[in-house]
């Protein structure tokens, strides 16, 4: 199994890719480092993501993988609904994911956070 508890904890910061001395990060470059260490390709990143609707950014999504029910293999993409959307992935049974609460990086078993629509990749 891929490890990935080191970005457990790690602040959150709108548009940070994680590349910066304190690690921080938002959930998009999240799910991006997530599964690239899974080994599961990325869809093609888009800065306009920041203001789209979770429509618009389905869209995009949808060319990369398939709509699913739920989560079921490491890498599935969530998106959670926490207001705005906030993108999360599923990994080791559970949701890794920014927590607005903590402003940082966490996770969760499955269930504990609510999502509006998983994807899979089509390569799986």
């Amino acid at each position: 199994m891929t490890d990935l508890i080191d970005l457990i904890g790690r602040p959150y910061r709108l548009g940070a890719d994680g590349t910066e001395e304190d690690g921080a990060i938002d959930c998009i470059h999240l799910v991006y480092i997530a599964l690239d260490r899974l080994g599961i390709e990325t869809p093609q990143f888009k800065e306009v993501w920041y203001g789209q609707t979770v429509r618009q950014f389905g869209r995009d999504l949808l060319r990369w993988g398939d709509r699913v029910d739920r989560p079921q293999y490491d890498g599935d993409v969530l998106l959670l609904s926490e207001g705005s959307p906030v993108f999360a992935v599923f990994w080791n049974k559970g949701c890794l994911y920014i927590s607005l609460h903590l402003n940082a990086v966490t996770w969760s078993p499955i269930g504990r956070e609510s999502f509006s629509h998983c994807f899979r990749t089509k390569s799986v």
